[in-house]
């Protein structure tokens, strides 16, 4: 479920103080190293500022619902081509899939990662393994060889298909869910005691435009996807030429532990 709320003054505040910030703390694993992630320093003049929060509970049981829950901030600003800020008056729309899909066409710079650490396993405090995670999106059946399709600039019932608007100020608020149930993103072998991190490293935007969904609607405005909708615009001679909207990686992740589930049952009775 996604909402639209604004955002205070002090929160657009402390985002521009983040400016002189590369990148965000993403911990060095000992299968891989940490890429390069987008950062400030990428972002495009005359392009909105866009930050992320992510939070989470800091415990989970198995087979028990849990999701991160991730803000998206238009912050009510633009970057001048001299690396300063100029308020901006215009809303915003932009294509959702790019921010929240796991699988990017750059996997090493965007999107999301879960890392794990157990206290059992001999290694140091910091060694985080780095965990593989099928969200569904890596299907084993889709059919590729149809003709793209031309896809409504609204709101869709899919996240391929889904557009969010953001006036200066408000903030999007969406989840992403870890665990439920019945299925878990989580590795098949967690076992309580378990230690995850979980990190957004930013995103590169395929689709975005000034005005609000509502004037695209009365623009007819619509976008190129190959038939399986999860990818990138297909750029057509006819489509408005606009420099590449970057979303920073979140400044901080979120860090959280599996528990036995009787042992969280026995906590919050207690409570």
């Amino acid at each position: 479920m996604s909402t639209i709320q604004e955002s205070s003054s002090s929160e657009q505040d402390d985002f521009l103080d983040l400016l002189s910030i590369d990148t965000f703390s993403e911990p060095t694993t000992p299968t891989q190293e940490a890429s390069d992630s987008p950062t400030t320093a990428e972002l495009n003049p005359e392009t909105p500022i866009l930050s992320v929060q992510l939070s989470a509970p800091p415990t989970t049981p198995l087979n028990t619902p849990f999701a991160v829950t991730i803000k998206i901030t238009y912050t009510g600003h633009l970057l001048n081509p001299d690396g300063t800020t100029t308020p901006a008056t215009r809303p915003i729309t932009f294509r959702s899939w790019p921010v929240l899909a796991w699988h990017q066409t750059d996997p090493s710079r965007e999107g999301f990662r879960l890392y794990r650490h157990r206290p059992n396993n001999g290694s140091s405090d910091d060694a985080w393994e780095l965990c593989e995670v099928d969200d569904g999106s890596i299907c084993c059946f889709a059919i590729y060889d149809d003709p793209d399709k031309e896809v409504p600039v609204a709101k869709g019932n899919h996240l391929t298909t889904d557009f969010t608007s953001l006036h200066p100020g408000e903030t999007w608020t969406t989840t992403e869910t870890l665990q439920g149930e019945t299925w878990s993103l989580l590795p098949d072998d967690a076992v309580p005691g378990d230690r995850f991190r979980f990190y957004f490293k930013g995103a590169y935007v395929d689709w975005w435009d000034w005005g609000d969904l509502e004037e695209h609607k009365r623009a007819g405005t619509t976008v190129l996807l190959p038939c399986w909708g999860g990818a990138r615009t297909i750029m057509r001679e006819t489509d408005k030429k606009m420099p590449t909207l970057v979303v920073p990686g979140a400044e901080e992740g979120v860090e959280f532990v599996v528990l036995d589930k009787n042992s969280a049952e026995g906590s919050a009775g207690e409570g």
